[in-house]
């Protein structure tokens, strides 16, 4: 099996990729550090190179974003944070003129604080009708994202709601250019921020080649006006258009979620979760049977996708409780209806865009004291489901 370069490699939870060289230079360190008016959007991205990613940034991600029109009414701006260089770097991109603006001292691009004031400094500096942040670099599901090398750290979820919050600013989009984080555990905890309209994220391994952010963001930098669910359709169908003609990346899908729609579904996911649990003594192998043949993300066999379970749990001749059908056929919907836009390879076909931890056997016993501390697993009793199923 011939595979390009990716982010599919995996240590206890946490995803890695090779690395492709640097190849071109930039602007001088000069420009507006900040936009005199409101655009109609900005586009800012945390950009965690201080890691085994370093080259991707000046190598591969901001040649994409070189590539987008340069638009008036568009700030595309980030915050890079890399191996090589001491410090982090304000970059501005602006058609093919990318500049770094400004510097700052060193910092932790693993800890929620600093998410917390690159959102915080977005938002001030380049004030604007819409806002998306796309953080970059590993991802590992509910597990977290943004490993920092130097630091020694990564963020959590708990770090993640707590950013989100504290910088107090409304997020149109929120994208993950990083493995793994359209979980429902990922998305329910930013939903309880109040904070993030839309979040476009991939359940499985990001490649290599990451977000292809001129095919995504070119519709937006000709039209501003787009609204934000036009511009997560545009994402949608910018990876799609880079993408799906390569066999390569026959694992590759991202979705676009709506938090709103997700929030006033999780009564019924809920319900799902009690039900699951109520018929754990009958069905307890046939549990098993199901999960073994869910689709499952590439690096961990029990990050599972929601739809893709709920369809086998309907399609199990050994389940016969007709209520657990009749809720694992509204928890279907709901996934369903929360993904506004999806994109799958030939391998994800049966992917709905959300996954859940069916945690067991060994990852049970790594991972269930992080998990026990989320806020999916505590509101809907899936813990204690867990619990009572790997004893």
């Amino acid at each position: 099996m011939k595979w390009k370069s990716h982010r599919a490699l995996a240590c206890a939870g946490v995803v890695f990729c090779l690395i492709l060289p640097a190849l071109f230079m930039v602007g001088s360190p000069m420009g507006r550090a900040s936009a005199e008016t409101t655009a109609a959007w900005t586009i800012g991205l945390y950009i965690d190179a201080d890691n085994d990613f370093d080259t991707y940034w000046e190598g591969l991600s901001l040649l994409y974003l070189q590539n987008i029109p340069a638009s008036a009414d568009v700030n595309i701006v980030a915050f890079v944070d890399r191996m090589e260089y001491e410090g982090t770097e304000l970059w501005e991109i602006e058609g093919s003129d990318a500049q770094i603006v400004e510097t700052f001292p060193e910092m932790n691009f693993g800890d929620g604080a600093t998410l917390s004031w690159m959102i915080s400094e977005t938002a001030t500096r380049y004030p604007s009708d819409h806002l998306l942040i796309d953080v970059w670099d590993h991802g590992s599901a509910w597990n977290g994202f943004c490993g920092d090398y130097t630091s020694d750290d990564w963020i959590y979820l708990d770090e993640l709601k707590s950013a989100v919050v504290d910088a107090g600013a409304y997020i149109d989009i929120f994208s993950c250019d990083a493995c793994s984080m359209s979980s429902v555990e990922t998305l329910y905890t930013l939903s309880l921020t109040g904070l993030v309209d839309i979040v476009v994220a991939s359940l499985e391994t990001v490649a290599g080649d990451g977000f292809p952010y001129d095919f995504m963001f070119t519709p937006v930098a000709l039209d501003p006006a787009r609204t934000p669910d036009q511009v997560a359709a545009d994402m949608i169908d910018g990876w799609a258009q880079y993408y799906d003609p390569q066999s390569e990346y026959f694992y590759a899908t991202l979705g676009a979620v709506s938090l709103s729609s997700l929030s006033q579904s999780m009564s019924t996911v809920d319900a799902w979760c009690d039900a699951i649990h109520a018929n754990l003594d009958e069905f307890y192998r046939a549990y098993k049977s199901v999960v073994r043949d869910t689709y499952s993300v590439f690096y961990t066999k029990y990050q599972v996708d929601m739809v893709d379970l709920g369809n086998q749990l309907l399609a199990s001749s050994k389940i016969t409780d007709a209520t657990l059908k009749a809720l694992t056929e509204d928890m279907i919907a709901a996934v369903e209806d929360a993904v506004l836009y999806l994109d799958d390879a030939p391998n994800t076909v049966m992917c709905g865009g959300i996954t859940l931890w069916w945690g067991t056997s060994t990852e049970w016993n790594w991972y269930s004291d992080v998990y026990a501390g989320l806020d999916f697993p505590a509101a809907t009793g899936w813990y204690d489901f867990l619990v009572d199923y790997n004893s």
